[in-house]
């Protein structure tokens, strides 16, 4: 008998130790996303202009500069993208002061949507104020590539992996000074995966994007939560009780 609770034991310690190895590192990675969000809301205030598509206009002025987008629609081209949205392919030109700074070729615009929703999230405008040097600017964000998916058959085409996602981040000044800055989704650094706008999968996260997506009912509550918390319980307890014995 003494020897059957010993096994049981340690089969119930052997279980605390695999919940435990299987949830600590999404666990870790959860908590230190929750501290870098603290970080950079202690840091700066970031306002998406277009939060949510509330239809802001592409023409914006800041600091004395002038951004704005037009495009140039091709014609009888018009598909329905992944998620069902009528699009129509075009060249979209991006200006500061009515110089280009970029040009998107063949990105999909929504029909009839007006302003910055027709461009969903391969454009967005931000304003960044630095706190500490009470420093702002204005950050127009666009997505270079995995713009062109639409469903062929049962396959997507133009489709792009999360992590070979490119952009290119322009930044103005309140003096006017304009810098460009290319980076990636997987070498993003901590400012700019704020700038990410959210996609359909979620927002961009700078440690994990777990606990940006959508939740479900096992995560990530159930796991990896729950599933950490009952392992280290079933390790305290199995190694007291075999002690004991």
């Amino acid at each position: 008998m003494k020897n059957f609770r010993k096994v049981t034991l340690a089969i119930t310690l052997l279980l605390g130790i695999f919940l435990f190895v299987v949830s600590i590192p999404v666990t870790s990675e959860m908590v230190m996303e929750k501290f870098y969000d603290f970080e950079m809301e202690k840091k700066y205030r970031i306002t998406e202009l277009n939060e949510m598509y509330k239809g802001a206009p592409t023409e914006y002025e800041f600091g004395g500069s002038k951004i704005d987008i037009y495009r140039i629609l091709e014609e009888n081209e018009s598909y329905k993208n992944p998620w069902g949205d009528l699009v129509t392919p075009a060249d979209i030109y991006v200006t500061v002061d009515s110089l280009t700074q970029e040009v998107l070729k063949g990105y999909p615009v929504k029909v009839g949507q007006e302003g910055l929703n027709q461009y969903t999230h391969y454009i967005s405008y931000w304003r960044v104020l630095d706190k500490k040097t009470d420093q702002e600017s204005l950050v127009v964000v666009l997505r270079m590539n995995g713009a062109k998916e639409r469903m062929i058959g049962n396959t997507m085409e133009g489709f792009v992996p999360i992590e070979e996602l490119k952009y290119m981040a322009i930044t103005i000044e309140e003096d006017g000074t304009l810098t460009k800055e290319p980076f990636t989704y997987k070498n993003k650094n901590k400012l700019q995966t704020k700038l990410i706008p959210p996609m359909h999968f979620g927002g961009a996260g700078y440690y994990t994007d777990d606990r940006n997506g959508y939740p479900v009912f096992y995560f990530p509550l159930l796991y990896p939560f729950l599933t950490t918390i009952l392992g280290i319980i079933l390790i305290c307890l199995s190694i007291r009780r075999l002690r004991k014995s």
